[in-house]
């Protein structure tokens, strides 16, 4: 779940002028409910270019290093000397309930796609949208957990990423759509 503090600290570390800062109407409780986290978002989607919410959301990002981290991790590991088109072609062998595709653009981004569950059937590992479903929510929202990705996968991929666009995702569309992110690609893991 996005932090008010860290989006609001993300936003002054990339220049987001002041005046647009001070603009923002914050919770007036120290623990925000969810409803305040997606309000707060929202004014993100109000006040900010679509590029300057990316890019705050992309620096958001929990649960860094999970047990859903670890098959990734092993993998990366695993395949430490391969290139990015090798193990974009041995993704299949990662063992993971939801099974996150992995495509390799023409244009060098990288589009990851999963879901959890099918409409009707479906749940988002996302705190507040796990107390509110169903809602409705902006689908900027989804960039957190966007980061959260971005992190888990760059090792895998042997590659930095950086998220690019929020395409769908299953909460945001009441399971109808999958989980998609775009990446493009910064340069080589360390």
């Amino acid at each position: 779940m996005p932090k008010i503090e860290n989006m609001l600290q993300t936003m002054k570390d990339q220049g987001i002028p002041e005046e647009i800062i001070t603009k923002f109407i914050l919770p007036k409780t120290k623990k925000p409910k969810p409803e305040e986290i997606l309000a707060f978002v929202t004014q993100m989607d109000v006040l900010l270019s679509k590029e300057q919410c990316i890019s705050i959301m992309d620096k958001q990002g929990c649960n860094k290093t999970n047990q859903y981290s670890a098959p990734f991790r092993k993998f990366g590991e695993k395949y430490k000397d391969k290139t990015l088109e090798e193990r974009v072609a041995l993704w299949h062998e990662i063992d993971t309930p939801h099974k996150v595709t992995c495509i390799l653009n023409d244009d060098k981004t990288i589009t990851l796609k999963f879901k959890f569950g099918d409409k009707g059937n479906w749940h988002c590992p996302c705190s507040p949208i796990k107390k509110l479903k169903p809602a409705t929510f902006p689908l900027t929202h989804c960039g957190c957990c966007g980061a959260h990705i971005r992190y888990t996968h760059e090792f895998a991929l042997g590659v930095k990423l950086r998220l690019k666009k929020i395409v769908s995702s299953m909460a945001n569309s009441d399971g109808e759509k999958p989980c998609e992110f775009v990446y493009e690609i910064e340069g080589f893991a360390e």
